[in-house]
C-alpha cells in the first residue's frame, strides 16, 4: 500500500471487482477495457473476482482510493516488455474525477511512472484514450504524453464510429558516465 497526500494506491484485490465492474457499464466504452481486437468486453463480477486474485494482477493491477477509503479508479501496468524496454498503462477513472478530484489521479500517474521509469527501467510508457475520452486526453497532454498516432472508426459503440489514439511518454535518461 502507498500512501500518498490525497490518495491510497493499493494491490487491488478480488473484493474490488464490484467497483470495477462499474466501469464496464460505461456508455461510451473506456479505450483501457477493450481487448485486443479492440472490441468492448464484457466480464460478469465472479470473472473479474477470479482476474483480481491472480498473483500476475496483484503485481501490476492497483485500486487508487481517496482518503475515506472508497475506490475511485483504478491503475495497471501491464504489457511489459523489458527487453524493448516499454510497457502499457491503463487509467481508468470516471470523468467527473478529473474536475473534482484530480489529484488522485495525479497521484496514481506519478506512482505508475516511478514503477515503470524508475523500478522497471522502462524506456517508454503507452496508452490509448478513445475520442471521446477528452479528459483523459487533456491529462495526458498536460503531461506531457505525445500522440503516437490514430486509428480511424475502429470501433462502433453507442451509434457511431470511434478513433482510438495512442498516446507515449518516454524516459529522460539523465544518468552520465563520469
Amino acid at each position: 500500500m502507498i500512501k500518498k497526500t490525497h490518495a491510497i494506491i493499493r494491490s487491488a484485490d478480488r473484493f474490488d471487482a464490484k467497483a470495477l465492474m462499474t466501469f464496464y457499464f460505461h456508455k461510451p466504452v473506456f479505450a483501457s477495457l477493450l481487448d485486443t481486437k479492440r472490441e468492448p468486453l464484457m466480464p460478469n463480477q465472479s470473472e473479474l473476482e477470479e482476474l483480481l486474485q491472480h498473483k500476475d494482477a496483484l503485481q501490476s493491477f492497483y485500486a487508487v482510493e481517496n482518503k475515506q477509503g472508497d475506490v475511485r479508479g483504478f491503475v495497471v501496468l501491464k504489457g511489459i516488455n523489458p527487453e524493448a524496454l516499454f510497457g502499457e498503462m491503463m487509467l481508468l477513472f470516471e470523468n467527473e474525477i478529473y474536475e473534482t478530484e484530480a489529484v488522485l489521479i495525479h497521484e496514481a500517474l506519478e506512482f505508475v511512472e516511478t514503477r515503470a521509469f524508475q523500478q522497471l527501467h522502462l524506456r517508454k510508457l503507452m496508452t490509448t484514450c478513445l475520442d471521446e475520452e477528452e479528459d483523459l486526453r487533456r491529462f495526458l497532454i498536460s503531461n506531457f504524453y505525445q500522440c503516437e498516432g490514430v486509428m480511424r472508426e475502429v470501433l462502433f459503440t453507442c451509434g457511431k464510429w470511434h478513433n482510438l489514439e495512442t498516446w507515449a511518454k518516454f524516459c529522460i535518461i539523465t544518468d552520465t558516465p563520469v
